[in-house]
């Protein structure tokens, strides 16, 4: 089935491949649904990719999701990349967003940057929080960083090693923090316990 879904996309026979994928899908193979959704985006099939993506998501090939939001984003249309990006979340796949704050900041959009965090945040993306704090670090909120900052650490955040900016609490915090939330002292060397 998977075969002749492929066979059908190469001969540009985008309905008969999106019919023999959905078999396939509903036959325990989305993956081959999930890349024909990306063909048919590819194809300028823009309504027909969403909708085949969506289904092969729900049958257990999210990723398709995330694809479709990064190639959304390479086309500028940020506002359907964030759609798919989210949708991706909700399958567990965070990092999409992760990404796109990434993209977005590089290109000098820092609000749009600081949404897909606070999105990401609340799927539980393990960068989110970090980020966000340095975003609140760095519109000198202090007070409000130091909370999130702790918020990540809380979450176990500090033990994530992908971040891809020194986390705030390195700043804030050098010499680590006691359990009740205050910053610890530096110690003496030659001290010994």
């Amino acid at each position: 089935m998977t075969d002749l879904a492929f066979t059908a996309a190469a001969a540009l026979d985008f309905e008969e491949a999106a019919a023999l994928a959905l078999q396939a899908a509903e036959c325990c193979q989305p993956d081959a649904l999930a890349e024909i959704a990306l063909q048919h985006e590819e194809a300028g099939l823009t309504i027909e990719a969403s909708d085949l993506a969506h289904r092969a998501a729900a049958n257990g090939a999210p990723a398709c999701l995330s694809h479709l939001a990064m190639v959304r984003e390479d086309k500028a249309l940020f506002d359907q990349a964030e759609h798919y990006a989210r949708e991706a979340a909700e399958y567990g796949l965070t990092e999409t967003l992760a990404d796109l704050a990434v993209r977005r900041e590089a290109a000098g959009n820092r609000e749009s940057a600081e949404v897909l965090w606070e999105d990401a945040a609340r799927y539980g993306h393990p960068e989110a929080l970090a980020n966000i704090a340095r975003f609140q670090y760095e519109a000198h909120d202090i007070d409000g960083a130091a909370r999130t900052a702790r918020e990540a650490l809380d979450r176990g955040d500090a033990a994530s090693p992908h971040y891809r900016h020194e986390p705030l609490w390195v700043r804030l915090w050098p010499h680590g923090i006691e359990p009740d939330g205050t910053p610890s002292l530096p110690t003496h060397h030659g001290q010994s316990w």
